[in-house]
């Protein structure tokens, strides 16, 4: 069922707990995120996950929403930081309308629940860049001022959204860039609604076309090999992380990733590793997960052996035509630093994403509201600390990718 399908909500709202079948079902049909789903909470062990509906008041109480809330408590405590990553899944929209209807009964239901904080991502289009704004920009000197370009689009439904959340004390969080806590609010992604295989490949530029090429006749074939490519793709992404000088993720975490997404029976979530290989000799690898209409690739790595073979092209290349033949009508290729100077090692990274088509896209992003200010200093001092040792043992550089 598509999301103008879904039933509206009408009257005030309840939020109540739900089961994790009810959360799936609902995010699929409402398009969110695969942070929003039970496979996602299987790879966050360590997180309290409580799904939860939205239910209009009237009526039938019908299911009008849903959002899968991590929560975290302070150690020996009861008290608690809760978490929607890139959620919950809403129609926006109508939300942007009245948003306290919608939002008030989260918050209650938090408090209830003994969180100190609430933080959620607002998975709402504020602005989008085409490839070339961008580009442009980046050859002048870089992205410093890269949110004063002029936009594509302009949404005014997340302008009414933003101005509720001034109102109500939702504070931004991580809105500069991706290394911060939290999720990136720019990410790049391919436009795939009524697109075919020949448009996508059109709307690359010649650079990509030619390299899609080169890799053809350098006989790069890619496949999709599920868990059974956890161990090349590793040795990949870790020689990429010490070639990109960021600090990469334990192995166990993409073990627990693969295993969640690729163990379920619906077809319209799943996961998968795809190899870009010359007679069996892997050269790059991608893992990449599918929820409803969106493919997302979130992690990836690639070796410095043999690079005229040009085998990333190849690799998100062949990705880009497996969502295209889902029926998805976007390629999400995540987020990047939009402080990036044009020596920055990460430049290159965003221009191959641009390359491939990929317009710009800012969300709303994350907010966090304070409901208790003793012991959210606490977590945050302890934050502090944390974020302090990660960057120095990474120089300052996080994996550019998603997080949770």
């Amino acid at each position: 069922m598509s999301q103008s399908q879904q039933p509206a909500a009408t009257g005030p709202l309840t939020v109540r707990p739900i089961s994790m079948d009810q959360l799936e079902q609902a995010v699929i049909a409402r398009g969110g995120s695969f942070m929003q789903t039970p496979a996602w909470a299987r790879t966050k062990p360590d997180w309290r996950q409580s799904p939860l509906g939205w239910f209009s008041a009237t009526g039938e109480g019908e299911l009008v929403g849903a959002g899968l809330v991590l929560s975290r408590n302070l150690p020996r405590l009861t008290r608690s930081f809760a978490y929607l990553p890139d959620g919950p899944a809403l129609p926006w929209e109508t939300v942007a309308d009245d948003p306290g209807v919608w939002i008030d009964p989260l918050v209650a239901w938090a408090r209830a629940d003994g969180a100190f904080a609430l933080r959620l991502g607002f998975p709402v289009v504020s602005r989008t860049w085409e490839p070339d704004i961008v580009k442009k920009q980046i050859s002048q000197g870089g992205l410093m001022s890269f949110t004063g370009l002029p936009p594509t689009l302009d949404n005014p439904v997340a302008r009414s959204l933003e101005a509720w959340l001034d109102r109500e004390a939702w504070r931004p969080i991580g809105w500069d860039n991706t290394s911060a806590v939290g999720q990136p609010r720019y990410l790049c992604v391919i436009d795939l609604l009524e697109r075919s295989t020949d448009d996508a490949l059109m709307g690359m530029n010649q650079q990509w076309r030619r390299n899609i090429r080169k890799a053809a006749r350098a006989g790069v074939q890619v496949r999709s090999v599920a868990g059974a490519g956890l161990d090349a793709f590793y040795d990949l992404y870790a020689e990429t992380a010490a070639r990109d000088h960021f600090f990469p993720r334990a192995k166990s975490y993409f073990a627990e990733m693969i295993t969640a997404f690729g163990s379920g029976d619906n077809e319209q979530v799943g996961g998968a590793i795809y190899e870009a290989h010359v007679d069996g000799d892997v050269l790059a690898s991608g893992l990449m997960v599918r929820v409803g209409g969106t493919f997302s690739y979130l992690y990836g790595g690639s070796t410095s052996r043999n690079r005229d073979a040009r085998a990333s092209n190849a690799l998100q290349w062949q990705a880009i035509q497996d969502a295209i033949e889902a029926g998805c009508h976007s390629y999400d290729l995540r987020g990047f630093n939009t402080s990036l100077g044009a020596t920055s090692p990460l430049i290159g990274l965003l221009l191959f994403k641009l390359g491939a088509g990929a317009d710009v896209v800012e969300l709303v992003g994350e907010r966090e509201i304070v409901l208790n200010r003793f012991w959210h200093l606490a977590f945050e001092k302890a934050m502090a600390v944390r974020v302090a040792i990660n960057n120095r043992r990474t120089g300052a550089h996080a994996a550019p990718a998603a997080d949770g």
